[in-house]
């Protein structure tokens, strides 16, 4: 519901006092926060229908905690959810409702292309799929494509591999 904004390191990495996590977060991390060259703004409203969104355990979302961070932001209304970067409250992507996370399970055909036509190159091979999807690298990235913008790139990928067999 707008435009997705991706923004530099989070400045609270800098700071020197103690950080305040928000709950149900333990704590937040600066080297981790450091890690995170670009971000996505921590979401208040929810992208897929506009609902409240707030910081769940992800036990809320599967019925038992899962991961080491098992954190996530969670629409109140439609359940869309987003993961979080390990150690932080920074969202790993956009939340993403049933049909548009399904539609993100179409990356393991993007996966095995980054080693056999990339040599392990991320880098080149996202740049290779944002070029070919006409859109800007810094906004080419499984966890923040609509299920739309899922289809495309499977769709250029698949191309891509039916020229290489």
């Amino acid at each position: 519901m707008g435009q997705i904004e991706i923004l530099g390191i989070d400045p609270r990495c800098l700071v020197t006092e103690k950080l305040k996590a928000p709950y149900p977060l333990p704590f937040v991390s600066r080297r981790a926060l450091k890690r995170v060259k670009e971000r996505l703004a921590i979401p208040k409203f929810c992208n897929c229908c506009g609902g409240p969104v707030r910081l769940v355990n992800n036990m809320e979302i599967y019925g038992r905690e899962y991961g080491d961070w098992p954190y996530a932001y969670r629409c109140e209304h439609c359940e869309a959810y987003v993961g979080l970067h390990p150690n932080t409250d920074l969202p790993l992507g956009t939340l993403a409702d049933c049909a548009t996370r399904e539609a993100r399970k179409q990356k393991k055909d993007f996966i095995p292309l980054i080693a056999t036509q990339f040599n392990g190159d991320r880098n080149a091979a996202y740049q290779w799929l944002a070029d070919g999807m006409g859109i800007e690298k810094r906004y080419c990235h499984w966890g923040i494509f609509t299920a739309e913008q899922c289809d495309k790139a499977a769709h250029f990928i698949a191309k891509k591999l039916r020229k290489t067999t």
